[in-house]
Formats: C-alpha cells, structure tokens, sequence
C-alpha cells in the first residue's frame, strides 16, 4: 500500500510537467496575420493621401495670397508724366485774368512762348486793364488758346509713350505664374485704362472750354453792338451850327 500511494503523484506529475511546457509555444494565426497587414497597407496609402491633398492645399493657398508686383504696369496710363489735370481749370481760362502753366513743364513754357511770339495785344480796347466785357473775352480766348497749345503738344508726347507702353503691357498677358498674379496684373491694367479714360475726359473738357470761350467772344461782340446802336438822352449833346 505505501508503494501504491507514491506512485500515484509521480503520475500526475508526469503528466502535468508536459503540458507547462507546451503552453509557452507561440501560436501564428494566419488570418488575423493577413489582415493586419491589409489595414497596415491601407493606412499608409491613405496617409500619402492626405500629404498629397495637404501639397496641393499649400500650392493652392500660396497661388492667391500674399503680394505680387506690378511696377511695370503702373504707369501706363499716364504715359510720359503728362496729366490733363495739370492744364489750368476753366474758371482761370475764361475768368479773362492771368492764368499759370507752371503745372504743365515743359508744355506750358512752349505754349507761353508760342502766344507770345503771335504778338498779340493785351486788350482789345486798348484800355490799361481788361475789365470791359470784351477785353475779358478776348483774355479768356488767349488763355484758352495757350491751354489748348500746350494740352495737345503734351497729349501727343503722352499718346505715343501710352501706344509703346500698352503694346509692352500686351506682350505681358499670359506670362502670370499664379492667379494672384494673374488677377493683380489684371487690375492694375484696369486702373491704368480708367487713368486713360480721364486724360480723354479731360481733353473733352478742354475742348469745351475752347467752345465756352468762342460763345463769350459772340456775347461780348453782341453786347458791344448793343451798346452802340443804344441811345442816352442824358448824354446826348446838341450841337449848332
């Protein structure tokens, strides 16, 4: 009996000692293998994805924002520097009293020295100062005149610089890297045709002075034969014989 009680723990032994050993084998499930792998793959791809939309977010991003130069387009529309703005206003022209070409440069020491070389009287009565309505009239013509003679010399030197400058402005359209570019260049070109724009405004305007100034000549002339042919009685003076 006591060879039978220790021989039963040397069998459970036995048989437990395999069966510890068997349990720290790893075991390699193939699906669960291929499966994770496939997400792996998966998640990389989408991964370089997203850099590329991030890449072409940042392009799209840097292609209309920040600033762009257009330098050479700004002065386009004012050609050579010649402006109607600086012909003298209206009011100086027709006012019949000294008028100022300072403002046009050049232009304007050119159409002072053509005036003056037509030798022209100062008034049209003779009087030392224009105040009769005609001799206002007849300075209002010479002011207008010489505006007018300087406008068109400074017209024609801007006109030909504008033709050169637009013509190199054309050469231009396409050549935009981006659409920030692209959309400034178009602005400035639309800036610098309104500029256009108000030089040919200003050059109606001129010539309308120039109208304005023909229509005081006729009511000065008018009202001068109206003076005439009117009759006084207190200045009336009999005369015998």
């Amino acid at each position: 009996m006591t060879v039978r009680a220790f021989q039963v723990p040397a069998l459970v032994a036995a048989l437990v000692a395999p069966g510890s050993a068997f349990s720290q084998v790893p075991v390699i499930d193939s699906a669960t293998l291929t499966q994770a792998t496939q997400t792996a793959q998966n998640t990389a791809q989408i991964m370089n994805t997203n850099q590329q939309i991030l890449t072409t977010v940042n392009q799209t991003l840097s292609a209309v924002t920040g600033t762009r130069t257009t330098s050479t387009l700004s002065s386009l529309g004012l050609g050579s520097g010649f402006s109607m703005s600086s012909v003298p206003g209206l009011s100086s022209l027709l006012g019949g009293g000294g008028i100022s070409m300072a403002g046009l440069g050049q232009y304007g020491s050119l159409a002072s020295s053509i005036i003056n070389s037509l030798n022209l009287v100062k008034t049209l009565t003779g009087a030392s100062s224009a105040s009769m309505p005609t001799d206002q009239a007849w300075t209002g013509a010479v002011n207008t005149a010489a505006a007018i003679t300087a406008a068109i010399a400074g017209a024609q030197a801007a006109s030909t610089t504008r033709s050169s400058a637009f013509q190199g402005a054309a050469g231009q359209v396409g050549t935009a890297q981006d659409i920030k570019a692209s959309i400034d260049q178009n602005s400035q070109l639309q800036t610098q045709t309104g500029l256009t724009i108000n030089e040919l405004i200003g050059s109606v305007n001129l010539t309308n002075a120039a109208l304005n100034a023909q229509q005081q000549q006729d009511l000065a002339a008018q009202a001068k034969v109206s003076r005439m042919y009117s009759f006084d009685p207190s200045s009336a003076t009999l005369v015998g014989n």
